[in-house]
């Protein structure tokens, strides 16, 4: 698995949950959640943390087009809430994560690429590369929503972020499965997660118990919720246990200049497609629904088993 992200939150508890999960070749970073400074250096603190050896590339400091912005309400200013992060004993490996995610694609036989912030760099890699798609065993984004937006009432943060880039990446990939908010707003980790990992001890469950003590805050604070959607880690649990989740296979397009629909992923359900054109080609498996248990007791027993191998 290769993970391009903007850590956040739910992106560092995605990272760990990966590290012990699958064979992590590599972590992209990108300008989403905080700026880029902030994005890499959490990325290189979790690497750290997980105890791995995990290479960490610098990737796009702004969108394509769209002017930059950050979600910095929601996961604070570092990104990391008030956690504290040790000093880092280590640097990037590159800043050319167009360029990493290319070579490991080239080499790295059924590559799972997972980008769980906006799609900049996944967008600039098919530029240098339109051949990426067929070079991977799979592509999976957290990212947009069937019925629902978060930033807006249609549009989800990390398409919305960067829509021309979320555009180019749907009409180019021929199939992508789209974790959205219709199925993270279900794996809702609370304070029983918290305290199992904090109970654990180790390092990786400790950050990661200290990080969802922050993320539970916010979201009672800014929507209500018992508990807070780990959007990241879902997405990486997609792609290892995909028996837990269901979804169907529809045509999907980001609309660019709705005046109040920019960003959305528009999902076309119409059983007879378009009037007069018949249905469009599915281009997406759009996730509804998951094991949402399941699912959690995936992430916060591969947290504690991290440390502990």
């Amino acid at each position: 698995m290769l993970i391009d992200c903007d850590p956040g939150l739910d992106d560092a508890i995605a990272l760990l949950a990966a590290a012990h999960l699958t064979d992590l070749v590599g972590i992209t970073t990108v300008n989403g959640n905080v700026g880029i400074e902030h994005t890499t250096h959490n990325a290189l603190a979790v690497a750290q943390v997980s105890g791995r050896d995990i290479p960490v590339h610098r990737g796009a400091e702004r969108p394509l087009i769209a002017p930059t912005i950050d979600a910095a309400y929601v996961h604070g200013a570092t990104g990391l809430g008030s956690v504290e992060i040790p000093n880092l004993e280590r640097d990037i490996d590159s800043d050319d994560a167009v360029g990493f995610i290319l070579d490991m694609a080239r080499s790295v036989d059924d590559l799972q690429l997972v980008a769980v912030g906006p799609l900049t760099n996944i967008a600039l890699a098919l530029r240098r590369d339109p051949s990426l798609p067929s070079r991977l065993g799979g592509f999976t984004i957290m990212g947009g929503g069937a019925h629902v937006g978060n930033v807006t009432a249609v549009a989800e943060f990390n398409v919305w972020a960067d829509p021309e880039a979320a555009a180019i990446v749907f009409r180019e990939f021929p199939m992508t499965t789209m974790v959205g908010l219709d199925v993270t707003h279900r794996v809702l980790m609370g304070a029983t997660d918290r305290d199992r990992m904090r109970a654990a001890g180790g390092p990786a469950a400790t950050l990661a118990a200290d990080l969802l003590d922050f993320a539970v805050v916010r979201a009672d604070e800014i929507a209500g919720r018992d508990g807070a959607p780990i959007h990241d880690a879902t997405a990486v649990m997609s792609v290892v246990a995909p028996e837990l989740f269901t979804g169907i296979e529809r045509p999907v397009e980001v609309e660019l200049s709705g005046t109040i629909t920019r960003g959305m992923t528009v999902v076309d359900d119409r059983p007879g497609g378009r009037a007069g054109e018949g249905p469009a080609p599915a281009n997406a498996c759009v996730l509804l629904d998951a094991d949402e248990q399941a699912v959690i007791d995936g992430i916060v027993d591969a947290i504690i088993a991290l440390d502990a191998s």
